[in-house]
């Protein structure tokens, strides 16, 4: 088996929580080094790794094969552009850049170089939509879509960049960049948006709502966020000709992981069965509900996948050509709310 020696840069939430266990759990995917001051916490969790604070020491380290970038969205496009010059595969923390420009100057210079650039949209692994995308056969002709991401924070927190006034943060880019990717592996680029954008909550500097309309021929598609939802709207809906499916509640992987419950145990991505699902069908006019028990949700089929393309050339799970088309409908969500129209892409 061949090994591939990765490099995270940053160890917060996304790096700590999600890249590295789920790094450690693909076999032939050695974790080398990190980038991060967070020296005794990392060789506490991670002996083997090697904790460095200049990322020159890894940029410059023959033996790193793919470096992920986990730092925050103002430093996408120049560290990964940096990466890339190096001669490193880079996955990169969504959203994948903040400027359609800089998106494009990276997937030419990935392509030029022959370099896995991919971009980390481990949502389509939500059992939720898993469990949407086997379901939408019997729906018929799906008319109207909705996915949210709603969380209730009623208070700004402003110690985290995501809620400063920066280009990248605000629930668009980082809870919209996940329903959107979603709904573009379904169903493809819109013909048009619309989108309206709010700063709710008392003195918050960056956006806390959205609400997104995506225009296909017969198709709606509608996805939101809201940071003050006490009772979360539906994380994923779809509702077609032949029948219906609703799904409330989030995939249980990211507490798990928080928890520091690996892919390794048996009961991992494991939903409790109260947050089934429902498919509503008719049949001779009497309309009939089921409750569905969710797929296993499996975040780790990201990094599987990804080893497998760097070893056997597959396909990249989540291309940066398919990352860069998220930051284009995000790009033109701005558009349409700022001038209030909507926009035809």
């Amino acid at each position: 088996m061949k090994n591939i020696n990765v490099a995270i840069l940053g160890f917060g939430l996304s790096g700590s929580t999600f890249h590295a266990p789920l790094i450690s759990s693909i076999s032939g995917l050695n974790l080398t080094h990190v980038l991060s001051r967070q020296v005794d916490k990392i060789n506490q969790l991670y002996p083997q790794v090697t904790v460095v604070q200049d990322i020159e020491q890894i940029l410059s380290n023959p033996n790193i094969d793919l470096v992920v970038n986990t730092l925050p969205n103002p430093q996408h496009y120049t560290i990964t552009k940096q990466c890339l010059l190096a001669g490193k595969h880079v996955i990169v923390e969504k959203p994948f850049v903040t400027e359609i420009i800089h998106g494009e100057e990276l997937v030419d210079l990935a392509q030029q170089n022959n370099l896995l650039l991919s971009v980390y949209h481990n949502r389509r692994w939500d059992n939720g939509f898993i469990t949407l995308k086997k379901q939408l056969p019997q729906l018929g002709d799906i008319y109207l879509y909705e996915a949210y991401f709603d969380r209730y924070r009623p208070e700004v927190n402003f110690a985290k960049w995501r809620e400063q006034d920066i280009l990248g943060s605000g629930v668009l880019f980082d809870l919209g960049s996940h329903l959107i990717d979603q709904a573009l592996s379904l169903f493809g680029m819109p013909i048009k948006i619309h989108a309206d954008l709010a700063k709710q909550r008392p003195n918050a500097k960056s956006h806390d709502y959205f609400l997104l309309t995506m225009i296909y021929d017969n198709l709606r598609v509608i996805l939101g966020s809201h940071s003050v939802c006490a009772a979360p709207r539906p994380i994923v809906a779809a509702y077609g000709t032949n029948g219906s499916y609703v799904k409330h509640g989030l995939d249980p992987q990211e507490a798990m992981l928080r928890n520091m419950l690996t892919p390794s145990i048996a009961e991992y991505g494991i939903e409790n069965i109260e947050q089934a699902g429902t498919h509503t069908s008719s049949h001779e006019g009497i309309l009939t509900s089921t409750s569905i028990p969710s797929e296993k949700g499996c975040y780790k089929e990201y990094y599987q996948k990804i080893y497998d393309a760097l070893t056997s050339s597959t396909n990249n799970p989540v291309s940066a050509s398919e990352g860069l088309n998220i930051i284009r409908i995000i790009n033109a969500a701005l558009d349409s709310h700022n001038q209030q129209i909507v926009i035809t892409l």
